[in-house]
C-alpha cells in the first residue's frame, strides 16, 4: 500500500468542562468522563448521563442501549442494569471486521481454560463462490461450559455473521448449538458449522488450509469439510 500521508486519530477528549459539571456536585472521573454508575446515574441522585458523555467505547449502539437502560427504569419502573451486557463492533474496512465480547488475549490473561475454534474463509462455500475468501472467522470457547465469551470475523460481511455469534452469546447456547445448526446453503453464516466443528477434532487449535479437519470423536472416523461440517 502505498500513500504521501498518515492520520493517526487515538481516542477522545471529552468536553464535559463545557458543562460546568462541578457546580451541580457531578463527579467526573480522571479521564474527564461523566461517572456513572449501572444504572448510568451520576454521583449526584436523580441526575443520569447517557452515551460517549460517560465513556468507555463510543458506538452509536451503545448510546442507544444507555436510552433503553434509562427508559426502562425511569420510564417502565424498571430495575435495569448495564453490568455484563455484551457489546459488539465492527470495523468497515476491506474485508470487514466484527467483534463481540472477550478476545483470545484476555482470556489467557485471566488464565480462562479455553478452547480456540478458527476456520479461514478460504473454506467457506460461499466465500469462495463470490471470491471473497481473504480473512478467517475464530471464537473463545471455555473448556468447562462449552459457552463461547468472544468471538471475531474479519472476513466479507464480517459484521453480520458476528451478530449470529453474539445471539449464541445472549443465549449462553454452547458451541455445539452453532456446530449442528442448519444454516441455509450458500451462505456464509454456513462457515460458523465448520468453524465451531473443529473445537470438537483431536487438533482443535489448528485447521487445514486444505479445508479438511480431522474426525469427530464419535462420527465414525469420517473426516469434516469445513464448508459444510454436521456434528452427529
Amino acid at each position: 500500500m502505498e500513500g504521501s500521508h498518515l492520520l493517526s486519530a487515538i481516542g477522545r477528549v471529552p468536553n464535559t468542562e463545557a458543562l460546568a459539571p462541578a457546580a451541580a456536585g457531578i463527579r467526573l472521573q480522571p479521564t474527564g468522563f461523566v461517572a456513572v454508575d449501572e444504572y448510568l446515574e451520576t454521583s449526584v441522585p436523580g441526575v443520569y448521563a447517557m452515551g460517549d458523555v460517560k465513556g468507555g467505547p463510543a458506538f452509536t449502539h451503545l448510546s442507544f442501549d444507555d436510552y433503553r437502560v434509562l427508559h426502562a427504569n425511569l420510564v417502565g419502573g424498571q430495575k435495569v442494569s448495564t453490568r455484563d451486557r455484551i457489546v459488539p463492533y465492527a470495523v468497515f474496512i476491506d474485508p470487514q471486521l466484527g467483534r463481540v465480547g472477550m478476545t483470545e488475549r484476555q482470556a489467557r490473561e485471566e488464565n480462562r481454560d479455553v478452547i480456540i475454534a478458527r476456520l479461514p474463509m478460504a473454506a467457506v462455500v460461499r466465500a469462495i463462490e463470490t471470491g471473497e475468501t481473504r480473512g478467517f472467522m475464530k471464537a473463545v470457547i471455555d473448556a468447562r461450559t462449552r459457552q463461547i465469551p468472544g468471538a471475531c470475523v474479519l472476513g466479507s460481511e464480517g459484521g453480520e455473521i458476528m451478530s449470529i455469534i453474539q445471539v449464541a452469546m445472549l443465549g449462553k447456547l454452547p458451541h455445539t448449538a452453532l456446530a449442528d445448526a442448519i444454516f441455509t446453503h450458500p451462505l456464509l453464516a454456513e462457515g460458523l458449522n465448520g468453524s465451531f466443528a473443529t473445537v470438537d477434532s483431536a487438533d482443535a487449535q489448528r485447521f487445514d488450509d486444505s479445508g479438511v479437519v480431522p474426525a469427530v470423536p464419535g462420527d465414525g472416523g469420517r473426516p469434516h469439510s469445513l464448508g459444510r461440517s454436521r456434528h452427529r
